[in-house]
This record gives C-alpha cells, sequence and structure tokens, in this order.
C-alpha cells in the first residue's frame, strides 16, 4: 500500500462511502479533455460498473483521437440530467470553469448530493463537497490508482489500461520532471493487470496523421525566441483551413518548442474556431519558472511546468523590427518599430 496523508485518507473514505451508497453515478472530465481526463474517468467507472453500479461519463467537449480507443470512450455523453444521478464526479479539473456542466446546471455546487472532485493540479481550490486534490500527484489517473487500491475495488485489463492512459499522458511519455521512481512502481503494477503499454504508447505519442503534420510545420515555421528567452509560437483558424486539420491537432507540436535550449519557457497560441477563443499552451523544462503563476496573469492555471489559460477574440500578427549598431557601439541607439 502506498503512503497516503492523513486528510486524503479521510477524503478517501468519505468518497467510497458516498459511491457505495450511490446506484447512478455521472461522472464528468474537463472540457477539451486530455489523456488524464478520459483515463481517470473510465478506470474509475469501469471499476465501478463491475460492482453492479450505473455510470455516465460526461464532458461537454468531445473526446481528442488518441483517446476515443479507451474501453467505454464511445459511450460519453455531452450532457445529461442531474437528478438522474445520485452522486457527481469530476475528474482533473483543475479550476471549477474546466467542469463546464456548473454553468447550466449550478445545482451541482447545492451540496445536495455528494460532489466528488478528483484533481492533481495546484490550481484546484476545492470545490466540491469531497475533495481528493493532491497537487503533488503526476496525475489524477495517479490518485484514481492509489484510490481503488484503498477501496480494494476491481482492477481490471481495461481499468489499468485506462489508468496507465492517463499516467502516461501526463508524463509525457515518463519523460517529464514530474516521472518519479513511484510513477514507474505505479506503471509497473499496472502493466502486471494488463495495461496496454505498448499501445498507449502508439496511440498518444506515435500516431500522427499527415494533416496534423502539416500544422505542425506551419507551427514551428514560425517559432522564435523573444529578447527574454521564451519561445512563442502560434495557430491560427487559417492555418488549420491550410492543413485539413483542426484545433485538436495542435497537441504534440508543444513538446518540440520546449526542446528549445536555454529558453525559459514556451507559449503556443491556438485559435479555437468553434468557441471563439485563444488558448495558450505554455510548458517549460526550467525548476526556477512557475508557469502556474504565469498563465494565472491570464486567469488559467495548471502546473509549475505545464499550464494554460484561454481568452475570447483572436489572433492577430504583430511584426517588430530593430535597428541595432553593426559595430556594438556602447553609445549607440537601439530603434524599434
Amino acid at each position: 500500500m502506498y503512503n497516503i496523508l492523513e486528510n486524503l485518507k479521510i477524503e478517501f473514505q468519505k468518497a467510497k462511502n458516498a459511491l457505495m451508497k450511490a446506484q447512478k453515478i455521472c461522472i464528468i472530465s474537463h472540457r477539451s479533455p486530455d489523456g488524464d481526463a478520459v483515463g481517470s474517468n473510465l478506470g474509475l467507472r469501469l471499476s465501478l460498473e463491475a460492482m453492479g453500479k450505473e455510470v455516465v461519463s460526461a464532458c461537454v467537449d468531445i473526446l481528442p483521437e488518441n483517446s476515443t480507443w479507451l474501453q467505454k470512450a464511445d459511450t460519453y455523453v455531452q450532457d445529461f440530467n442531474y437528478e438522474d444521478f445520485d452522486v457527481i464526479v469530476s475528474v482533473d479539473c483543475g479550476a471549477l470553469k474546466l467542469v463546464a456542466f456548473t454553468e447550466s446546471k449550478p445545482e451541482i455546487l447545492s451540496e445536495e448530493k455528494p460532489y466528488i472532485n478528483f484533481d492533481h493540479h495546484f490550481s484546484n481550490d476545492g470545490f466540491g463537497t469531497i475533495n481528493i486534490v493532491d497537487e503533488h500527484e503526476c496525475s489524477t489517473s495517479s490518485i484514481m490508482y492509489k484510490f481503488l487500491l484503498y477501496c480494494d475495488w476491481p482492477i481490471s485489463r481495461d481499468v489499468a489500461t485506462c489508468l496507465l492512459h492517463g499516467i502516461y499522458f501526463d508524463t509525457g511519455g515518463m519523460m517529464h520532471s514530474n516521472t518519479t521512481s513511484e510513477v514507474f512502481k505505479i506503471a509497473g503494477e499496472l502493466m502486471a493487470k494488463g495495461a496496454e503499454l505498448r499501445r498507449v504508447a502508439t496511440m498518444l505519442f506515435h500516431t500522427t496523421p499527415i494533416n496534423r503534420m502539416r500544422l505542425w510545420g506551419r507551427i514551428l515555421e514560425r517559432a522564435y525566441k523573444n529578447e527574454e528567452g521564451v519561445v512563442v509560437s502560434a495557430v491560427s483558424k487559417e492555418d488549420y483551413e491550410a492543413s485539413g486539420a483542426g484545433s485538436g491537432d495542435t497537441g504534440g507540436a508543444i513538446d518540440f518548442l520546449n526542446a528549445v535550449p536555454d529558453a525559459k519557457y514556451c507559449v503556443l497560441l491556438s485559435e479555437d474556431e468553434e468557441k471563439g477563443i485563444v488558448k495558450g499552451s505554455l510548458r517549460t523544462q526550467r525548476e526556477d519558472v512557475n508557469l502556474s503563476d504565469v498563465a494565472g496573469q491570464w486567469g488559467g492555471g495548471g502546473h509549475p511546468k505545464a499550464s494554460g489559460f484561454g481568452m475570447a477574440g483572436h489572433l492577430k500578427p504583430v511584426v517588430n523590427w530593430k535597428i541595432v549598431s553593426d559595430e556594438g557601439d556602447a553609445h549607440g541607439t537601439d530603434l524599434k518599430f
């Protein structure tokens, strides 16, 4: 058994009691879901269904293509009736706005029914009636694994695959700095239970259609490092049209931006043509940069090394030109236009 903080054990027990008493449960993944949001959702769902519970997975947005192969992923709903369920659960939602359904269903927050909040983001302020939040975990899926072990609930091959999918995604294929020895231990245990590592790795990081490659080419071509050492690039709706790709195809390009030597951090700005917003994705390899604070300037958040934000509007390119003295004259003047 893994070491679990006493306050989390209390929340684990509350969640176990609530879920055992419930018959109908709705599990919500955050808007614009990623591998961890889907993997932790379906891992919990499949375990609960194995015990005879009726469970629905919900998200306001469609799932990313790299996660649609997981068991029961094709049964996600994009809306639900609050009154139909005994317990509401959200997974991997670093802020209340990412749950999304609370905007149209404020009764979720009424405390009329248990609302279990599973998450690992530092920005999570504990908006559930039961809050299982540990910002030191690499993923929500790793928290979910410990929760299932604590409860002694079924972890089948499919459950293990879903949880490994979430862990593998949020650790960047076991390459990010959040990959600890414990992460490898959990991954090994999940593989021992039958988790399909090869398929997880292939679907998440080794499957790239031609149109997505074309889009990445545009992103990489216009990348630059500014005077503050920040690598910046952007992708517009015109880029989507020209490459035959969509806003969901930007994932993966930022890992190339984050590979630039000596960069402070990198930012990828992308237009979401459907929602009318611009999303900012931030990554860094440095220990002295907290991207959660950086993203917080624009209402976003996340982790110290991986964060994001969203703002209403569209992208407008701005070109700056500068005249610099060739002789390096200390008394010369640098002109920006």
